[in-house]
């Protein structure tokens, strides 16, 4: 018998991870989403992931863009990632305020993010209550600073 939900999110609770913003922008909806389950797939070719919610609206136009990028957030991000989580919030004009900019894709890339990793959606694999999307990485850009951290259901930083 599998592990009842409470036990599980309480485990992975404790560890930590970074923080990024998936943003996306296709012909009929652009926006974002937050997420902490980002993960290198392969150096050659070089591939990511990332985890969707299935209940999520963003999966329809990620595919129909055929892009995203992944945008790993600084400490001073932190409010940004607040507003792409929040279920209240009209995304396309929080990515709007942003003002992103474009690598080769033509997905959004936040200025101000410690990397951000241009993506074509490579595959879309469906997983218990998400999905999973593996993206061929096009262009990233670099920044220095510190990363934003979510540990114990809080935002962390380095000290």
């Amino acid at each position: 018998m599998p592990a009842s939900i409470d036990q599980f999110k309480s485990s992975l609770s404790v560890w930590a991870s970074g923080v990024c913003v998936i943003t996306y922008a296709s012909s009929s909806k652009k926006g974002g989403v937050t997420v902490s389950s980002f993960s290198s797939v392969s150096l050659e070719p070089p591939l990511v992931l990332f985890c969707l919610a299935k209940d999520s609206h963003a999966k329809e136009a990620i595919e129909n863009a055929g892009n995203f990028a992944v945008n790993i957030l600084s400490v001073e991000q932190k409010q940004i990632s607040a507003d792409f989580a929040s279920g209240s919030l009209d995304k396309a004009a929080v990515l709007e305020g942003l003002n992103p900019e474009t690598l080769t894709t033509g997905a959004p890339i936040l200025r101000d993010s410690l990397a951000s990793l241009d993506c074509k959606v490579n595959q879309c694999i469906e997983a218990g209550d998400h999905w999973i999307f593996i993206g061929l990485v096009e262009a990233v850009v670099t920044k220095e600073g510190s990363p934003l951290l979510y540990f114990n259901r809080n935002y962390r930083e380095l000290v």
